[in-house]
């Protein structure tokens, strides 16, 4: 027998369905709509491996990762997805991740997005989106994804680990919300931090937290369990409205009840009407997108509302120098400010910024990104004593997952 390697049968490659072949045995799964399915990951970290490792492994077909940081060693030893070669490399963790989801699983497409998921992420990603899973760790961006969430009526699941113990939250309009169980302690929490300027400071926690990959196992799961019944539409079995609690050290699993939803609450606004601006992206300019809408409202006063501040004009406190500059303030870091001091380590101040833009912006040649606003977001709009909501319909191409 000839058992040189020349003549070795090349094995053929598996397809899709019979990679999902053993999950089809399942009554109720539906592997079309699994592999149609599109999932947005928020966080890349240790819990966030988990969970981009069981979609994969299920064939969730469209995954999309969000992150805003790169590989450290100490990641190493509790994230799947990433090499030793990664950390050394300063690698970017949602770059790294999707292509490993890839390797594991070729018959998906992933994404990825390396920012802030306040400002880089737009309404109309979320838009588009089965279900979000958070795997954060800090309550500001739980409190951004929330928001996002209840705007485009979508349901999230939101995972916490620390040592050998975790939590896992379903909410879903109508019937949970993460602001609604918030503590008055912690909203003031949440106010201080969406103060600092530092999008770093306000995506990272004071000091890391112990975790496990244990833990992280063991929620990730349960979050993607919970998943696969939003992407089959079986939410009558979900766990919204109930925490499910893993305590590993004193062999104790517990469902609690959630607090409710109270009333006002500003997180459970929706957008029922979305304005799809075909012609519209990110890449425009102030003064294409205003003449955009002053022709479609038929009003020569619109007015773009934003929910931060565009930095026009800062200044130096020592040498009392003034710059001129177009910036989104939650993009405006300490990195940034270092840049502009002409004595080090002076005070950096804001002298001039708006929240509202209209015919009155003094820099209208400058785009949508320069302002901070990302492709595919949706826009709140004043017209005629009204709020209009529209999307930049446009950068549709942004969302491309690649196989």
């Amino acid at each position: 027998m000839d058992n040189s390697v020349e003549n070795k049968p090349f094995p053929h490659p598996a397809t899709s369905s019979e990679w999902g072949s053993t999950f089809q045995m399942i009554s109720w799964w539906e592997a079309e709509t699994v592999a149609k399915a599109r999932v947005m990951v928020v966080g890349a970290g240790a819990l966030g491996n988990e969970v981009l490792k069981n979609l994969a492994l299920l064939g969730v077909g469209n995954i999309l990762v969000v992150d805003f940081d790169t590989i450290e060693y100490h990641n190493l030893s509790r994230s799947i997805l990433y090499r030793e070669s990664d950390a050394t490399g300063n690698r970017r963790k949602c770059d790294v991740a999707s292509e490993r989801l890839r390797e594991i699983n070729p018959h998906i497409r992933t994404m990825s997005i390396h920012g802030d998921i306040w400002l880089d992420v737009g309404l109309g990603v979320f838009r588009r989106m089965d279900v979000v899973i958070g795997c954060l760790d800090n309550r500001l961006a739980r409190l951004f994804i929330n928001q996002h969430c209840f705007q485009t009526g979508k349901t999230w699941i939101d995972g916490a680990i620390e040592n050998l113990a975790g939590q896992m939250d379903v909410y879903k309009p109508g019937v949970s919300c993460y602001e609604c169980q918030l503590t008055a302690q912690e909203m003031r929490m949440i106010q201080a931090r969406m103060s600092c300027a530092d999008v770093a400071i306000r995506n990272s926690n004071y000091g890391r937290i112990p975790t496990t990959p244990i833990s992280a196992s063991i929620i990730g799961a349960m979050q993607v369990q919970e998943a696969l019944k939003v992407i089959h539409n079986n939410t009558s079995q979900l766990f919204a409205g109930q925490q499910f609690k893993y305590e590993g050290m004193n062999k104790m699993i517990m469902l609690v009840p959630g607090s409710g939803l109270k009333e006002n609450c500003p997180s459970h606004f929706t957008m029922r009407e979305v304005i799809e601006g075909r012609e519209l992206t990110a890449d425009m300019t102030v003064e294409a997108l205003l003449d955009w809408l002053k022709t479609h409202f038929e009003d020569e006063e619109v007015t773009i509302c934003l929910n931060f501040q565009v930095i026009l004009e800062i200044g130096t406190e020592r040498s009392e120098k003034i710059y001129e500059l177009v910036m989104a303030k939650p993009h405006f870091s300490e990195q940034v400010a270092r840049q502009y001091q002409e004595i080090p380590g002076e005070e950096i101040f804001i002298r001039k910024g708006v929240v509202d833009i209209d015919s009155s912006f003094p820099r209208k040649e400058v785009t949508l990104r320069q302002i901070g606003i990302p492709p595919l977001q949706i826009i709140t709009v004043r017209s005629k004593k009204r709020y209009h909501y529209v999307e930049l319909t446009g950068d549709e191409d942004f969302l491309d997952f690649q196989r």
